[in-house]
């Protein structure tokens, strides 16, 4: 249900009317979940839709180098992205490498022990996130920690357990980019009650949007980075369209990368692979790629309209992965070792408030888009060989 009064949740693909009537009636998070995830699958929303191509035109100069010679260094045109074939087991892959299972690290820190205080912290002050179309707040405890958190929500372009789920495939794959995640259950009042007068405006949308169990809020909460910058290659936004085209000719086969941009295109590679496995649209819409103060750390924030069902990815994910053709021989091997019972253990532990953090039609898309993305790359191997391929850590 919603909180407050008596409210009604237009469905977007036609799924028909639900009402709920106050905050004492019951709706339930199992008749929302389902409208979640129809709605979720069945559309997404306008802005995660990619229909760009890349421009034509000479790449103006940037800010830190000159211009590149559009006419010497060729930019491969955009590839039309299909299912890949496997190819043979004899052609030269890369290594198939058991699973790491040291423990997992976020900007040189343990999960567990930036995670345990979010667990057990007393809310002392809750913010509104401005800027985005879903809600998001941020949650300061009484032990001096913050965190982002995302609560069930009438807008289905945000489903919080898939949040922790990204998280946990991230790390599974010693990606160490997604910020660490729970699930966890707030009382309504107790969150409400502590809004700061900053956000105190956002109260009624609070009241209209979030849903309850019961009397509690369940969402993910994120470990909160203190610091966050726009992501650049090149001396240009990653995710511009200069952006793009810098990232995506140095990752083209055969065309030297600047040292300088060589840590920051390892990560960007990593990043589209990533998304392709957990069929994540959002990424390039706006505001979701960021990185360390310092540059040197690419983050995967924001992954709650990720894992639809296609088992090939939706077609901006497929577009992006499709524009590297170089890619990190240890994340490549984590990939290939990855089982789906691997991905069933991972995501049964700790799922907190959640009935799960993926059904079965969710995982099964992985494990296929897994396959997709294994094809894709030992295609490129079996062409131009894996020291060509993989030539990132």
């Amino acid at each position: 249900m919603r909180l407050g009064t008596c409210v009604a949740l237009e469905i977007a693909v036609g799924a028909g009317l639900l009402s709920g009537l106050g905050v004492s009636a019951t709706w339930g998070l199992g008749q929302a979940r389902a409208q979640w995830d129809r709605e979720a699958n069945a559309a997404v929303s306008a802005q995660a839709v990619l229909a760009e191509q890349l421009p034509a035109a000479e790449l103006p100069p940037t800010p830190t180098r000159p211009a590149v010679d559009r006419a010497t260094t060729a930019v491969p045109a955009e590839p039309t992205p299909s299912r890949p074939s496997r190819i043979s087991a004899t052609a030269p892959i890369a290594e198939v490498a058991p699973l790491d299972d040291s423990p997992s690290m976020f900007n040189g820190v343990r999960d567990d022990l930036l995670l345990e205080p979010l667990r057990t912290g007393i809310i002392s002050r809750v913010r509104y996130n401005r800027g985005g179309s879903s809600i998001s707040l941020r949650i300061e405890f009484d032990n001096d920690t913050q965190a982002a958190f995302k609560p069930n929500q009438t807008n289905y372009q945000t489903i919080p357990r898939k949040e922790v789920a990204a998280y946990r495939i991230d790390r599974m794959l010693g990606l160490s980019a997604v910020p660490p995640a729970i699930g966890r259950a707030f009382p309504v009042e107790e969150l409400l009650g502590a809004v700061e007068s900053s956000s105190q405006e956002f109260l009624p949308r609070l009241r209209e949007e979030v849903l309850l169990d019961d009397d509690l809020v369940v969402g993910e909460l994120s470990w909160w980075i203190p610091v966050i910058k726009q992501a650049t290659v090149g001396g240009y936004d990653i995710d511009s369209t200069n952006g793009v085209v810098t990232w995506k000719r140095y990752l083209t086969i055969g065309v030297d990368m600047p040292p300088e941009d060589r840590h920051m295109l390892a990560q960007i590679s990593s990043m589209v692979l990533f998304d392709f496995v957990i069929n994540n649209p959002a990424r390039w819409s706006g505001a979701n790629v960021r990185m360390s103060e310092d540059g040197r750390v690419l983050y995967y924030m924001d992954n709650t309209l990720s894992f639809g069902r296609d088992p090939e990815g939706h077609r901006k994910c497929r577009t992006y992965l499709t524009r590297a053709q170089k890619f990190s021989r240890s994340v490549v091997a984590a990939l290939r070792a990855l089982t789906e019972s691997d991905l069933r253990a991972v995501l049964s532990e700790d799922q907190g408030p959640f009935e799960f953090l993926l059904d079965d039609d969710e995982i099964e898309a992985v494990m296929q888009r897994r396959e997709w993305a294994l094809g894709y790359i030992d295609g490129l191997i079996a062409e131009h060989g894996a020291s060509a391929v993989l030539v990132f850590p």
